[in-house]
C-alpha cells in the first residue's frame, strides 16, 4: 500500500485511538499514566509530603502509646529476638565449619571464591554470637 492512499480520514482515526491494538489492561494502565502526567508532579510531590509527615507523627505516638503499656513485655521480645538472631548465626556457623571440613578432606579440591569469603568471616561470626550471648545474659 503506497503511503499516499491513505486518505486524511484514515490518519484521523488512528490518531484519535492511540491505544489501538492494546489489550484491555494495556489500555488502563496507559490511561492511568497519562492521568498522572497531566495531574503534574509538584501537586503530587506536596500531598505526599503531607501523607509522611502526619504518618511520622501518628507513628511517634503510636510507639510512645506502646512502650507505656507494654514495658513488661519488651524485654520477652528483645530476648527472643535475640536467641533467633543466635540460631541464625548457629546455623552459619556450622555451614562455614562443614565447608571447611570438605575443603581440608578434598572434597572440594577448589573452593570457589565465595567459599572462601564465608570461610574467612568465620571470626567474626564467632565474635557476633559472644556478643549476642552477652546480651542475652543482660537481659
Amino acid at each position: 500500500m503506497n503511503p499516499d492512499d491513505i486518505t486524511p480520514k484514515d490518519k484521523d482515526t488512528s490518531q484519535v485511538d492511540p491505544f489501538a491494538g492494546m489489550s484491555k489492561a494495556a489500555k488502563k494502565n496507559a490511561k492511568r499514566k497519562e492521568k498522572k502526567k497531566q495531574q503534574g508532579h509538584a501537586g503530587n510531590i506536596e500531598s505526599v509530603t503531607r501523607s509522611l509527615a502526619d504518618s511520622s507523627l501518628s507513628k511517634d505516638q503510636s510507639e510512645s502509646l506502646k512502650q507505656s503499656s507494654n514495658q513488661s513485655e519488651a524485654p520477652i521480645e528483645d530476648k527472643a529476638e535475640i536467641e533467633k538472631k543466635i540460631r541464625n548465626l548457629k546455623k552459619k556457623l556450622r555451614q562455614i565449619e562443614d565447608l571447611e571440613s570438605k575443603i581440608k578432606s578434598g572434597e572440594i579440591k577448589e573452593p570457589a571464591k565465595e567459599q572462601l569469603e564465608k570461610v574467612a568471616k568465620k571470626s567474626s561470626l564467632l565474635s557476633d554470637i559472644e556478643d549476642l550471648e552477652l546480651d542475652l545474659v543482660d537481659v
